[in-house]
C-alpha cells in the first residue's frame, strides 16, 4: 500500500521477504518498486517510509522517482520505482539484511539509529585500530572503514563521548559488511547492554541528537 502526501510515501508489506520481491538492483544502490501510478514527474525526490507488519520494523529513506509504468496489463501492474540515495546506504544494507534473515531481530528493531561522527578504537582479537563511528543505537552501530572484518567476527568498540573523561566499551559482532563504494564499512550488532551501559548510551544519544 502506498500513500503519497507532499512527496512522502509509505510502503507497507506483510513480511520481510516481500521487500526482496520489490527490490531491484539497477542504478548505484538499486531501489524499490511501488504499486500504483506516480502522479508527479520522474526525477522528483521523495521521503519513503517502509514498514513491515510482522515482525514490525520501519526503515526511512530519501529516494528519487526513477521510472514509472503508466499502464498496467494482466501480467504487469501499474507501478513506479524509487531509487535509493547514497546517504541512505547503511539503512539500505540493514533493510536487506533483515529481509534476507541474515541478522537477529535485535539488529533491526524499531529503535531509530542516530547519525554520529566520532573517532573510535576498534578492538579485534589482539589488534586495535582507529576507525569512525557513523551511527549508533542501543541495538548496534555502523563503523566506516576501508577494511571491514568478516561477518560474525567479534569486536569491541571503545567510544569516548564528547567532553567525557570515560570511554564506553561496546561489545558485539559484525552483522553485515559493505566493501565497495564511498560508504564502505560494517554494521555491528551489539550484545545485550546491561543497565548502566545502556544508560550511558542513552546519554550519548541524547547529546548528539
Amino acid at each position: 500500500m502506498v500513500t503519497p502526501s507532499q512527496h512522502q510515501l509509505h510502503l507497507i508489506v506483510a513480511a520481510p521477504g516481500d521487500l526482496l520481491l520489490r527490490f531491484y538492483p539497477n542504478g548505484k544502490l538499486g531501489g524499490l518498486s511501488l504499486d500504483g501510478g506516480w502522479p508527479g514527474a520522474l526525477g522528483e525526490f521523495v521521503k519513503l517510509t517502509v514498514r513491515v507488519r510482522k515482525p514490525p520494523r520501519e526503515f526511512i529513506f530519501q529516494g528519487q522517482v526513477a521510472w514509472a509504468r503508466r499502464k498496467g496489463s494482466k501480467q504487469l501492474v501499474e507501478c513506479f520505482g524509487i531509487d535509493f540515495q547514497p546517504d541512505d546506504d547503511t539503512t539500505l544494507n540493514r533493510m536487506l539484511a533483515f529481509a534476507r534473515n541474515e541478522v537477529s531481530a535485535e539488529t533491526t528493531r524499531l529503535e531509530r539509529r542516530v547519525e554520529i561522527e566520532l573517532p573510535i578504537k576498534l578492538l579485534h582479537g589482539k589488534t586495535s585500530r582507529r576507525e569512525r563511528l557513523a551511527d549508533l543505537s542501543h541495538g548496534g552501530a555502523f563503523v566506516r572503514t576501508w577494511d571491514p572484518l568478516d561477518v560474525d567476527e567479534v569486536v569491541e568498540l571503545v567510544v569516548r563521548p564528547p567532553s567525557s573523561l570515560f570511554s564506553l566499551h561496546l561489545k558485539g559482532r559484525v552483522a553485515w559488511v559493505r566493501r565497495v563504494g564511498d560508504a564502505s564499512g560494517m554494521g555491528i550488532e551489539f550484545f545485550d547492554l546491561d543497565g548502566s551501559l545502556r544508560r550511558d548510551v542513552d546519554k550519548l544519544l541524547a547529546r548528539v541528537r
